[in-house]
């Protein structure tokens, strides 16, 4: 009775591992023909945010000279509680390949995703901090690249009501971002004082 036992259970195991590779090649077909991709949608029953980012398009501007046109593109994320901070890390990640395909453009890009050192909003102030990459922003100083620059930040916290004026820093340093972007300081960014709140 042994004897025979190894064999059935053999036709047995062998039968299941049929039954599961036709399973699992069947599942493989029906997502290749449902055209799923890697990148899922967040689950239902988890709270996400959508929100918009901005960035220049020569293709969409009316006026290719005007360079404070930007276009808004749509984001999510799946913080709820600091939406405005999940928005600029968007934008600082850049477009996408397929939104450059479509004349989408920044200064922002996959280089640049770890820009934001730290967000506060306080009594209508955004204080943004950013950490040094001066180097990987090459060309955001000029007349033009500063207006794509602040433009496409302004446009982006300006969707916020609690936002209603913005104040930059590198590495908690006012001066040091407005000396780089050769501004003056003056009251439009408290004479670049240390913000009373922590950076």
């Amino acid at each position: 009775m042994h004897r025979l036992g190894k064999p059935t259970f053999r036709k047995h195991a062998a039968g299941v591992r049929k039954t599961l590779f036709l399973l699992v090649s069947v599942i493989i077909v029906l997502i290749a023909i449902c055209g799923c991709s890697a990148t899922l949608s967040p689950p239902k029953d988890q709270p996400f945010s959508r929100f918009i980012v901005y960035f220049n398009n020569d293709d969409l501007a009316k006026n290719t000279m005007v360079c404070d046109a930007v276009f808004p593109v749509p984001r999510s994320s799946s913080s709820i509680t600091n939406v405005a901070a999940a928005a600029l890390e968007a934008l600082f990640r850049g477009p996408t390949a397929e939104e450059r395909s479509q004349g989408y453009r920044s200064f922002f890009s996959v280089r640049t995703a770890g820009l934001l050192k730290r967000l506060k909003i306080r009594s209508g102030t955004a204080y943004v901090d950013l950490h040094d990459r001066r180097q990987e922003l090459t060309g955001a100083t000029s007349s033009c690249g500063r207006a794509e620059f602040f433009t496409q930040i302004q446009r982006t916290l300006g969707q916020f009501p609690a936002i209603e004026r913005i104040i930059f820093a590198i590495d908690g340093q006012p001066r040091v971002f407005y000396d780089w972007m050769e501004l003056e300081c003056d009251q439009t960014n408290d004479n670049c004082a240390l913000p009373s709140v922590s950076m």
